[in-house]
């Protein structure tokens, strides 16, 4: 038996089994879905190494990219297409490039992975939502999950530092979203490595984030 990867979310872990069975049906088409940051590249990259999926050839594209081929392999093979970003392009083009995939590879699988939009262009074409045998979506972390995550990125806080409280605010900021946590944990210690006795407070983080905020803008 293998050893569960900790560095995975439960919901995660959840979305490769549950698409890793899914894709057992011939010619099934799994969308994953999630905010940005929510790790749905970490879960295609996790799933092509998957032992579920050992012995399949798995080709990853994503949406800015050209149209995918085929790994090689004759018509009719099981290659699997794990394509990332699938919200962006219009749902005619999402539509033609599973078309194109279907004639290379006629019982592989799919799975498109993108934001909230790819639910709505999915449900637009009658032949495409035919096809989709499940839909999984990525959630936030819980407030644990968050406290595991930021533990090896805020190792540097001073004594006096209330550690809960900020990894509690980080975790309120970031909506739980993990990419969103790990980049503003790590900006936080900065914070801290510069700060007198590295302590830092709640109201720091809030200020992180504002600049953050302002630097988006």
């Amino acid at each position: 038996m293998s050893t569960p990867d900790c560095t995975l979310t439960q919901a995660q872990h959840a979305a490769i089994a549950r698409i890793a069975y899914a894709l057992e049906s011939p010619s099934a088409i799994a969308l994953l879905c999630g905010p940005a940051g929510a790790g749905k590249t970490t879960v295609l990259d996790r799933l092509a190494a998957s032992p579920a999926l050992a012995g399949r050839r798995c080709v990853r594209w994503t949406a800015c990219d050209e149209a995918p081929a085929s790994a090689g392999g004759a018509a009719g093979g099981d290659a699997v297409l794990l394509l990332d970003d699938a919200h962006e392009p219009s749902g005619e083009v999402l539509v033609a490039t599973v078309e194109a995939w279907r004639r290379q590879e006629p019982r592989g699988g799919i799975v498109l992975a993108g934001q909230g939009r790819l639910l709505t262009l999915s449900a637009r074409d009658a032949r495409l939502e035919r096809t989709i045998v499940l839909r999984a979506v990525l959630g936030p972390f819980t407030l644990s999950e968050t406290r595991a995550a930021t533990a090896s990125r805020l190792v540097r806080l001073g004594r006096e530092t209330d550690h809960a409280a900020v990894v509690r605010t980080i975790h309120e900021i970031a909506a739980g979203i993990p990419g969103r946590v790990v980049r503003l944990a790590e900006l936080v210690q900065l914070v801290a490595d510069a700060a007198p006795g590295g302590v830092v407070t709640p109201d720091d983080v809030e200020a992180v984030h504002r600049r953050l905020s302002l630097q988006a803008a």
